[in-house]
């Protein structure tokens, strides 16, 4: 699944998904057509018999200090979602397909003057797919989905807005034994885009010159 989620060892926890926040904040994206039309479709994906594994709910605090597109920021927030595995069957034994629902909230302040602004995010991550390339590595392909990106200005409107389904594929070794978790190959790659993701497509240099306009 894609690398933003997927448990690569050694991990303590079962709990793949980031505990912290990322410096690229505009990459907590996944990606909807409706979130709760989505995940009715992706649960209809699941064969009826399917093993399911390591089921997970979190809920973590969110709260750094660092440098943002040359402005030092503090941010504070929270994630929260659930977790499960699907045990691979035949000639996928050995491979385990993650499915993930989070919720991340925070808000960003420049910590000089008090500006800030706020993020959130709606997204499911599901692997729908895996492909055995030999022996324990599979090309696995995941969809997210969602409406994972929502940047606010402090009055609360909005100024960038991700939502749609994303298709991403990974080289990933599952190292053959009967817990999930492994070694990437090789990264995630982004086979298709459905829907507007403006924060996802934009380069730095832009991203940078709104964040900048909103913290300055």
């Amino acid at each position: 699944m894609h690398s933003f989620t997927r448990q690569v060892r050694p991990a303590a926890p079962a709990v793949a998904l980031p505990r912290g926040p990322s410096r690229d904040l505009r990459h907590r994206r996944s990606a909807t057509v409706g979130l709760i039309a989505t995940l009715l479709i992706l649960a209809g994906t699941i064969p009826a018999q399917a093993t399911v594994i390591q089921r997970e709910r979190f809920n973590d605090p969110i709260s750094e200090d660092f440098e943002f597109c040359g402005i030092a920021v503090h941010e504070e927030g929270q994630v929260s979602g659930f977790q499960q595995f699907r045990v691979g069957k035949g000639k996928v034994e050995s491979a385990f397909f993650e499915l993930a629902h989070y919720h991340w909230a925070t808000t960003v302040t420049n910590t000089e003057n008090g500006n800030f602004f706020t993020l959130d995010n709606h997204a499911v991550v599901h692997d729908v797919k895996a492909t055995r390339v030999e022996g324990t590595i599979f090309e696995f392909t995941a969809l997210e989905a969602g409406q994972p990106f929502v940047l606010r200005d402090m009055s609360g409107n909005v100024v960038l807005r991700d939502r749609g389904v994303i298709r991403t594929t990974l080289l990933f070794d599952t190292l053959g034994d009967a817990t999930p978790g492994g070694e990437v190959v090789e990264g995630s790659f982004v086979d298709d885009v459905r829907g507007p993701h403006p924060g996802f497509s934009m380069g730095d240099e832009a991203f940078c010159a709104i964040v900048q306009d909103l913290l300055g």
